[in-house]
């Protein structure tokens, strides 16, 4: 008897447990969502992950798909290197809602240059020490060091001329938060310029002459009418005329004296190459090569020409800040093209070589006036200014 209501009491209590486990809420999912992050950059400071939407209460851990990218304690995030990685969000499970996870892409950007700049004024022999005052997005510790001691000496950011010549100064930035180390070069040119003797013509026009380097050039351009054994050079003033000229002709801007006297005069390349010499005794019209050591000794770059560009607007059509402090003393007297017609005068100073390209072409100088100089090649019939250098 005694064991047969053992028997039912167990029953009843199995049919009891049925019952209560009927009666429980299903288990959900959390529906986890928005979980983004936003792009990352190499030497950002740690940041801190912000939990995915979620309908539970679990606690979350999240974990990256690389180590060696980024590290994470708890939900603190510390960049190591740029990449891409994927960080998931995983929720426990509680009695209500199951076990969850979400995941994210992080990319991680490198670090910027930190746009380090400066620019040095022109210099000459003679001035004072000056401070070199670099700009950057960085805060990275800079350093200067010049490639010429015997041209400036820097100290900290002190630079002391030494003597006439180029320096490098470069900048180095060290890197800095989000900003890489970097280092950015300037082109320091300490001229001596020194006023020389004058100079006359076969015409006699007297011109002023400047010691700029190792070369003594013309601080005018040319404006005699006659080669150096006296033979006159060709005016041509009629349009249809001048390009068809097979040998050396000269002419004023807009066949205009005046001009003439300011800019000095046109000449086609032909009178330049002439046997009789269009350069006064002593003096010869200079090579390509000529041209490049004093284009060298400005700066060797196409930004270098306000060095020996007329300062002021006197004659350039702006004042864009030239310092002709070699005493060159360029002056924009335009051109003549191959139809006659003339151009660019207050804009470009052009300026032929002696040298030849071919037999059509010749070499030639060009200053613009924002102070940008190249070599150029152009047709020999063209009217180009000329400087002379001395023997």
């Amino acid at each position: 008897m005694m064991k047969k209501c053992s028997y039912i009491s167990i029953f009843f209590l199995l049919i009891s447990l049925m019952g209560c486990q009927k009666e429980k809420t299903p288990v959900q999912s959390p529906g986890l969502s928005d979980f983004t992050l936003n792009v990352a950059r190499v030497g950002q400071p740690s940041f801190t992950l912000t939990n995915p939407k979620s309908k539970s209460s679990g606690a979350f851990s999240f974990k990256t798909s690389d180590t060696s990218l980024v590290a994470i304690q708890a939900n603190l995030v510390t960049i190591k290197k740029s990449g891409t990685c994927v960080i998931t969000a995983i929720q426990q499970a509680t009695e209500s809602f199951s076990k969850d996870s979400i995941t994210a892409t992080l990319i991680i950007s490198p670090r910027l240059p930190p746009m380090l700049t400066f620019v040095i004024p022109d210099k000459k022999v003679g001035d004072p020490p000056f401070i070199l005052t670099p700009k950057s997005e960085s805060n990275g510790e800079i350093t200067f060091k010049s490639n010429n001691v015997a041209v400036a000496l820097v100290v900290g950011n002190l630079t002391t001329i030494k003597g006439p010549g180029k320096a490098v100064i470069t900048a180095y930035q060290a890197q800095s938060g989000i900003y890489d180390a970097y280092s950015f070069s300037a082109n320091l040119v300490v001229t001596d310029a020194l006023i020389a003797e004058t100079l006359t013509d076969i015409d006699g026009n007297v011109y002023k002459t400047v010691k700029i380097g190792n070369q003594v050039w013309m601080m005018e351009n040319l404006r005699t009418a006659h080669y150096r054994d006296g033979t006159i050079i060709q005016n041509v003033t009629g349009d249809s005329h001048w390009g068809t000229q097979p040998s050396g002709a000269y002419c004023n801007y807009n066949n205009n004296p005046e001009l003439g006297k300011t800019y000095g005069f046109l000449y086609n390349w032909y009178a330049v190459n002439s046997d009789r010499k269009l350069a006064p005794q002593g003096w010869h019209v200079p090579t390509s090569a000529e041209w490049t050591i004093l284009y060298n000794y400005i700066g060797g770059d196409r930004y270098s020409g306000g060095k020996i560009q007329e300062s002021g607007n006197s004659h350039w059509i702006n004042d864009t800040g030239a310092s002709n402090i070699t005493q060159f003393t360029g002056l924009p007297a335009g051109r003549r093209n191959a139809d006659g017609t003339y151009e660019s005068i207050t804009y470009h100073g052009n300026w032929w070589t002696a040298t030849a390209n071919s037999i059509e072409t010749a070499s030639y100088y060009n200053l613009y006036v924002k102070g940008y100089i190249e070599l150029a090649e152009s047709f020999k019939s063209l009217g180009y200014s000329v400087r002379c250098i001395k023997d």
